[in-house]
């Protein structure tokens, strides 16, 4: 019998190139400065532009793509005219983006959401000492180590980038936050129970990771279990701007096993890392 792989995470940026729209721009240019010239569309309104909207909300996993049934024909005219169109798929996508990133569900681009948009996917130089903490009010069987299996994947990370990782109580501001939750747990994302959904983390600057309580975590895991070490090491991935990867023996590959470890950083998962925030 095979053995079935399990979602680390759905990721909003599925198998996005890591430096995208850079050709034909200028060094300093916003990449996303298309938006501000959308900003207040909204449902019902045909607006010049829109399709790089779609494209964007495409690319990072807000909008599913178009495909024409079986029993249905279509126009290259119909096409264009659908991309110019602000309808109900967008609103939803629009909506979904704001729960996100905790701004107000309006469904329209308003300007808080195209500023959001337009802030690159990474973190700022000035942000390269980033504090964490874990959060304890869900205890989890097997996963009394979360805090040292945390500490380590992050050691992980830091030797292949510029940051570096300081523990804070609790009770404290932190800019990036760990911790295990049951079900729908109020991010717009909920867990689906035992062997679905492991865990899902949010992008820079949000600095969210959460995890599946339902699920059978080790440190030392079996045939059953999931790796406490491994699967940190991935959302951490994301929490520091990076994506899924196509290459299976990547850390940032979206599934894992029951029962595997993956605890070091892949060719893959370096040149990622780098090409976001340079060699050290």
């Amino acid at each position: 019998m095979a053995i079935k792989e399990y979602l680390l995470s759905v990721s909003f940026l599925l198998l996005l190139t890591l430096v995208p729209f850079t050709t034909q721009s200028k060094p300093n240019a916003n990449p996303f400065g298309f938006l501000k010239s959308l900003e207040g569309s909204k449902k019902g309104q045909n607006v010049d532009g829109l399709h790089q909207l779609k494209m964007y909300l495409r690319k990072f996993g807000y909008l599913k793509n178009h495909h024409v049934s079986q029993n249905e024909v279509t126009t290259s005219s119909t096409i264009k005219e659908d991309n110019k169109l602000f309808d109900e798929s967008l609103e939803k996508a629009i909506k979904l983006y704001q729960r996100n990133y905790r701004l107000n569900t309006t469904g329209h681009l308003d300007g808080a959401t195209v500023k959001q948009m337009m802030n690159p996917r990474k973190w700022p130089s000035s942000k390269y000492e980033l504090t964490f903490k874990i959060l304890s009010k869900t205890l989890v069987p097997g996963a009394g180590n979360m805090t040292v299996m945390v500490t380590a994947s992050l050691n992980t990370w830091r030797q292949y980038s510029p940051f570096m990782f300081q523990e804070v109580p609790e009770d404290s501001k932190s800019d990036l936050v760990f911790g295990f939750f049951n079900g729908d747990h109020g991010d717009g994302r909920p867990f689906d129970g035992p062997k679905g959904i492991l865990a899902h983390a949010f992008y820079p600057q949000d600095g969210r990771s959460h995890y599946d309580a339902t699920e059978d975590w080790s440190e030392d895991p079996g045939p059953d279990q999931f790796d406490l070490y491994s699967v940190p090491l991935h959302e951490i991935g994301h929490l520091l701007g990076l994506a899924h990867s196509a290459d299976p023996s990547a850390v940032m590959y979206p599934t894992i096993n029951p029962g595997e470890r993956k605890r070091g950083l892949q060719p893959d998962d370096i040149q990622g890392i780098q090409a976001i925030y340079g060699p050290i």
